[in-house]
């Protein structure tokens, strides 16, 4: 399989990353490290390494797309070779037995796609993160990521092409779309179920933090699917996105709108979704 690595600004992470699929107890086929800021020592970290692995690993140069995940991905998905397709961001870190695992798991159930569970990692903390779950079906992932990143799958190169791959002018919840969309078009999968991805936490511009973009990505996403969200799902996203906005408000009066505003949005079911998640995640709060 070819192992896709999208990147910007994070040459130091990089190389752990690159490093981790380098010691997979299955070998890839070739590993693309694809960047959309053609940082110099991004590129000099990738030739260092090419030099010094057995693995091909090749620099992409994707700065004259649309810039993001979703574009650098594609990017590489394109000249990648092999039949089966691996992304790791490039912050994040695979086990050892990761794509192993995953592809056991594959052939076993015979599915076109493995999913594995999410360790969450700053420093030497782990908390386990998102477990996905086997047998979800659409309606289940349009509004909740179920625990499906761009770091923690295995798919066939002809399954992913048949739903026109990521997103490219989604910057946010690209992740969250595309399985949605996997799902609806009668795309199978199955969890190998074990913690083999390490999500990194840090500060270094994630796309998660709350932001007027990632606000303005998640009613891009809304607009995209209005004709399959349902209301209860348009109503959770819509207070996703006041939240975002509240948390990133500069006045008090602000803050005081989307409040109301994410107050005529909520329900007992986005209350429990907000609680489960506020439990799962009490170790990064502070930070």
């Amino acid at each position: 399989m070819s192992c896709v690595i999208p990147t910007h600004g994070r040459p130091d992470f990089l190389k752990e990353s690159i490093s981790s699929v380098l010691a997979q107890t299955h070998a890839v086929s070739e590993i693309l490290v694809v960047s959309d800021d053609a940082e110099e020592r991004t590129k000099v970290i990738v030739q260092e390494m090419a030099q010094e692995s057995s693995i091909p690993i090749i620099y992409v140069d994707n700065s004259q797309g649309v810039g993001g995940a979703s574009s650098s991905r594609n990017a590489g998905a394109r000249l990648a070779s092999a039949p089966k397709f691996a992304f790791l961001d490039d912050d994040d870190l695979w086990e050892p037995e990761h794509l192993e695992g995953l592809l056991r798991t594959m052939e076993a159930n015979d599915v076109a796609c493995g999913v594995a569970w999410l360790m969450m990692f700053r420093g030497e903390l782990r908390v386990p993160g998102l477990m996905m779950k086997n047998d979800l079906p659409a309606r289940e992932v349009a509004s909740i990521n179920p625990g499906f990143i761009g770091s923690n799958f295995v798919i066939d190169a002809e399954d992913f092409w048949r739903i026109g791959g990521f997103d490219d002018e989604l910057r946010v919840i690209n992740d969250g779309d595309f399985i949605y969309r996997y799902l609806l078009a009668g795309g199978t999968y199955r969890v190998h179920e074990a913690f083999t991805v390490l999500q990194r936490k840090h500060s270094a511009g994630q796309l998660t933090a709350a932001t007027e973009m990632r606000a303005l990505g998640l009613e891009r996403y809304v607009e995209k699917h209005r004709e399959t969200l349902t209301l209860a799902d348009r109503r959770y996203m819509r207070l996703a996105i006041n939240r975002i906005r509240y948390h990133a408000a500069s006045t008090r009066t602000k803050k005081l709108r989307y409040l109301v505003a994410g107050a005529l949005n909520s329900s007992p079911r986005s209350v429990l979704i907000s609680v489960r998640g506020w439990k799962q995640r009490p170790v990064w709060r502070s930070n």
